[in-house]
C-alpha cells in the first residue's frame, strides 16, 4: 500500500500529533517547530492554522469545548473561537531546555504527554506525565529521551508507549480507575528503524510511523508479527491516526528532512482496509 499526499502547508517543518474529532469531522494536527496548530477539513480539503507562540507538541479535543495542548511551556487550554490560551501547569519550568512531544488521552479522559530535550545531542531529561480532570499533574515515568507514541487496547487494561531512541514499544498494565501503570514487557523491538508516533485499530493492532524510513507499519503486539506496511513518499513519517466518516482512513503526518525535501511536512492518507477507534477526549469539568 502507498499513502497519498492530501495537504501541503508551506514551510511545515515538523508535522505531528494527528487526532480525529469525530463530532466535527475534523483532523487536528501540529507543526511543532513553527508553533502552529492546524485543523484539516477533508470535506473541502481546507486547512485552518493557529499560531500558538511557542512550540506545540500535541493537541487533544476536550469533551465539552475547546482543545488542550502540550507545549514548550506546559499544558494549556486553547479556544479556537477566540484563539486564546489558558495556561494550566508547567511541570518542567525548571527544565527550559525541554518541551512536550506527543499527547493522547486514555479511555477515562486523562491526558498523557511526555517531554524531550529540544537540542541535540539529547539526554534522558524527559518524563511522561498524566493530567486528570482536576488538573492534577502526576509524573509517571522519568529518564525519557524522546517521548512519543501512546495507545490503549480495547479492554483498557494495557498501555503501549514509545521512547523513540530505545527502538522499543513498551507494554504496561493499565488500571483505568486510577490511571496506575506497571511495566509488563517489550511488546515490540526494532532493529534498524526508529518508531515515532502510533495509533491502534479496532483489532488492537498497532500502526507505527517510522522516522527516517518512509513508512508506517502495522503490528500485532501480542505476537510481534508485522501485518501490513504503508509506503509514504516523505522520508520522515512522524505519527498517524484513523479518521474519516467511518474511521477507515489513516492520516499520516511527516517532517521535512531538508530544504530540498519535496514531501516532508505534508499530510498523507490511505485506506488500509481496517477501522480505527474513536479518539478519547480530555474530560474537562
Amino acid at each position: 500500500m502507498k499513502a497519498e499526499s492530501v495537504l501541503q502547508v508551506p514551510n511545515t517543518l515538523l508535522g505531528e500529533g494527528p487526532v480525529w474529532d469525530y463530532r466535527s469531522q475534523e483532523l487536528w494536527w501540529v507543526d511543532i517547530t513553527n508553533g502552529l496548530l492546524h485543523c484539516y477539513r477533508p470535506q473541502n480539503n481546507s486547512n485552518q492554522s493557529y499560531s500558538i507562540g511557542q512550540m506545540v507538541g500535541g493537541v487533544i479535543p476536550c469533551d465539552k469545548s475547546g482543545l488542550i495542548l502540550g507545549m514548550e511551556h506546559g499544558f494549556a487550554f486553547f479556544d479556537p473561537q477566540t484563539e486564546t490560551l489558558e495556561p494550566i501547569a508547567d511541570p518542567e519550568n525548571h527544565l527550559p531546555q525541554n518541551r512536550f512531544n506527543d499527547a493522547k488521552c486514555d479511555p477515562a479522559g486523562r491526558l498523557w504527554a511526555g517531554t524531550m530535550m529540544i537540542a541535540e545531542p539529547r539526554k534522558k531529561t524527559g518524563s511522561l506525565y498524566c493530567l486528570d480532570s482536576t488538573l492534577l499533574v502526576i509524573k509517571k515515568l522519568s529518564g525519557i529521551t524522546v517521548s512519543n507514541g501512546l495507545a490503549w487496547n480495547k479492554a483498557a487494561d494495557k498501555m503501549y508507549y514509545i521512547d523513540t531512541p530505545t527502538q522499543i514499544i513498551q507494554a504496561f498494565s493499565f488500571d483505568i480507575s486510577t490511571g496506575n501503570i506497571e511495566r509488563l514487557t517489550n511488546a515490540l523491538t526494532f532493529d534498524k528503524v526508529l518508531p515515532d508516533g502510533m495509533c491502534i485499530d479496532e483489532d488492537d493492532h498497532l500502526w507505527v510511523a517510522f522516522y527516517g524510513a518512509s513508512k508506517v507499519g502495522c503490528f500485532d503486539p501480542e505476537t510481534g508479527q508485522q501485518l501490513a506496511e504503508i509506503e509514504v513518499p516523505a522520508q520522515n513519517t512522524t505519527s498517524c491516526a484513523f479518521g474519516g466518516e467511518d474511521l477507515e482512513t489513516l492520516y499520516i503526518t511527516s517532517a521535512r528532512a531538508d530544504e530540498n525535501d519535496k514531501w516532508g511536512g505534508n499530510l498523507f492518507e490511505v485506506k488500509p482496509g481496517v477501522r480505527g477507534n474513536k479518539a478519547d477526549f480530555f474530560k474537562d469539568t
